[in-house]
């Protein structure tokens, strides 16, 4: 080749890059994922959806129906944590889909509420022992989303049983004796707590669960052993059985009283007079602050006290209890703020995940939330009135004079607005049956919602109401001290909280609303003293107008109290405590039930069977409150 046809080292072609094999393609891991879930489930039919959303909040139960599986959109950049997030999550659903007889499961489960989630939650750690046995790579990506889940729920920092779930505590009893794996480390201290409330049938029962863990039906048999154990659900045998014992025990000591059934109905033992006194004064409306005075070691006032309301009055309007309902201690009672219940830095976390679930449903609840702005700010707009004999010069129309003197001066006066000023209370049920989806979308539509209305001036205020432990806390261990008193009243700890007060800005108490995702906050719900407590706090608000809203899925259900009382006691007051509220001219109630018919119990309710519905009903809502047509049309109706 001669020199004038030789190409300079300067000008060499660069061949081109050859493409990465391991080059990270968003597309090309949904297709791997499908594929895996095809493969690992049998089950070539089952379609798969990914969607935005936060996948440690997602359980297998809730994603799956027989030919639809739904996952979490894989990230947009290479993230090795998700990518193994969402890899032990799909293993998960296809196990389920693989192991799983939903006939089956749904004939055994229990129907209480929160032992129906924790068993659930059992038949969930089967399937994933039964996929790890034999699978090293399906086995490494559960473990991955179980030590993830337990850091991202701050089991480290729990000290206390009852701050963990029964549906997480006994998973991971469960996970640890079927794949012979121990708990994560993080979560090694608190599984210790609830691991030594382990009774000797609690044992069997996990062995029974690790002999028949290719039986769903033997297995479920010993979930609900293992449930019982713990006292999620009612051992009705052995409840009776023990009443028949202390029945033959009392006949024993007292043979005379035990021939006639009547003297038995009417005479106590002499043990147990105290504690019914005892029980009587906390009835007729002891607070906390005389309690702790009068505390001599049982915890217990014994001189007399006032009576309560006579049966067919009316009690005052800041008394929660009546002649059909008493509170049997309220020392463990708490009122907190959401800043209280747990630290900075988890607050920060719960808050960067109700941010990342709201980019999903910002568009669809912000044009709600538009409308309603626009709604509330023409009502506060001012409006003048022109070509008025008196008032304010009106300058647009001194031209006219110039050109024409002829012409009189032209005066306008401002119209006044019929706008109140206006407080909104939002009250949320914070019960287990909540979890999930529900509680999101009402954390997402109370962020929102103060968001909007405080642009319009109006001011908001979220609160939340569950308790304290399950099975009745430190409230029912009193009682049990105190040889269980009959009739006790509400036995349970209430935990009432405050995420947002009416008069702290939005931008203070963002973080706060991201603590109705904290794992372990959802237990038990008491709406009628909730209902009454969101009640008193906005009677004494200044404002001229005051709105109550509640958001609930369900009937109130406490399972210490109701198993102690009267089956109907918290749906009895609810009712009597919704009718002394829409009694009272100053407060404007209204409903919002999530898959539950609550028109049964409020006046102006609404049912919607979907939670993601939610957001939409709730704007509905309030503009029709704020709605001068809407106000007059509840108005005729109340008065009709």
């Amino acid at each position: 080749m001669s020199d004038e046809t030789k190409i300079p080292p300067s000008a060499t072609p660069i061949p081109p890059k050859k493409p990465d094999k391991n080059e990270y393609d968003p597309e090309k891991f949904k297709q791997a994922t499908i594929g895996v879930i095809h493969a690992l489930s049998g089950r070539q039919d089952a379609s798969v959806y990914f969607y935005s959303g936060i996948m440690r909040q997602q359980s297998p139960q809730n994603t799956i129906t027989p030919t639809n599986m739904h996952l979490p959109n894989p990230p947009d950049i290479h993230d090795p944590v998700m990518m193994n997030q969402l890899r032990g999550t799909a293993d998960a659903l296809a196990l389920r889909l693989k192991y799983h007889n939903p006939k089956i499961h749904e004939a055994t489960q229990p129907t209480i509420s929160d032992a129906k989630v924790t068993f659930d939650a059992l038949e969930q750690v089967r399937v994933e022992a039964l996929g790890s046995r034999h699978m090293q790579g399906v086995a490494a990506n559960l473990r991955f989303v179980q030590e993830y889940n337990s850091h991202a729920e701050g089991h480290a920092r729990m000290d206390k049983a009852e701050q963990l779930s029964p549906q997480t505590a006994l998973a991971l009893l469960a996970r640890e004796k079927l794949t012979g794996e121990p708990v994560p480390k993080a979560s090694r201290r608190i599984v210790q707590l609830w691991r030594n409330r382990l009774t000797k049938s609690g044992e069997d029962a996990l062995e029974q669960m690790l002999l028949n863990m290719n039986n769903q039906k033997e297995y479920a048999a010993a979930s609900q052993q293992l449930l019982t154990a713990y006292q999620l659900l009612e051992d009705l045998e052995e409840k009776d059985q023990d009443s028949s014992n202390d029945q033959e025990s009392n006949d024993q000591d007292s043979p005379d009283t035990a021939e006639d059934p009547s003297e038995d109905e009417q005479s106590e033992p002499q043990e147990q007079e105290q504690p019914e006194e005892q029980a009587q004064q906390l009835a007729q409306g002891m607070d906390s602050d005389d309690v702790s005075d009068a505390d001599d070691g049982d915890g217990f006032e014994t001189q007399d006290t006032p009576a309560g309301p006579k049966e067919g009055e009316l009690p005052p309007l800041n008394e929660v209890e009546d002649a059909g309902y008493h509170i049997y201690t309220k020392r463990f009672d708490e009122v907190v703020s959401a800043d209280q219940v747990c630290n900075a830095e988890e607050l920060d976390f719960l808050r960067k995940q109700l941010d990342h679930q709201l980019q999903s449903m910002q568009n669809i609840i912000a044009k709600l939330a538009n409308r309603l702005q626009r709604k509330l700010m023409a009502q506060q707009r001012r409006r003048w009135n022109f070509d008025q004999e008196e008032g304010l010069l009106d300058a647009s129309k001194l031209p006219r004079i110039i050109t024409n003197p002829m012409y009189s001066l032209s005066y306008k006066y401002e119209q006044e607005t019929d706008f109140k000023d206006t407080v909104v209370t939002l009250l949320i049920d914070n019960s287990g049956s909540m979890r999930g989806k529900p509680i999101t979308i009402a954390a997402m539509c109370g962020d929102i919602l103060a968001r909007t209305l405080e642009r319009c001036a109006i001011k908001v205020e979220v609160l939340g109401f569950t308790t304290r432990a399950w099975k009745g806390g430190r409230s029912r261990e009193d009682w049990l001290k105190n040889s269980k008193p009959a009739e006790p009243g509400r036995l349970n700890d209430l935990r009432h909280i405050i995420y947002k007060s009416a008069d702290q800005p939005w931008r203070h108490a963002r973080k706060n609303l991201g603590l109705m995702l904290q794992e372990g906050l959802l237990k038990e719900n008491i709406d009628g003293e909730s209902l009454h407590w969101a009640w008193q706090r906005l009677r004494v608000r200044p404002e001229k107008r005051k709105i109550l809203m509640i958001i609930s899925d369900g009937a109130p259900v406490d399972d210490s109290t109701l198993s102690s009382n009267n089956p109907e006691y918290l749906e009895a007051h609810l009712r009597r405590m919704i009718a002394r509220i829409e009694s009272q001219p100053d407060i404007e109630l209204t409903a919002i039930g999530i898959g539950h018919d609550v028109t049964r119990y409020y006046q102006h309710a609404v049912t919607i069977t979907n939670a993601e519905q939610l957001g939409g009903t709730m704007m509905q809502e309030l503009a029709a409150l704020f709605d001068p047509k809407g106000q007059k049309q509840r108005l005729h109706k109340e008065i009709s």
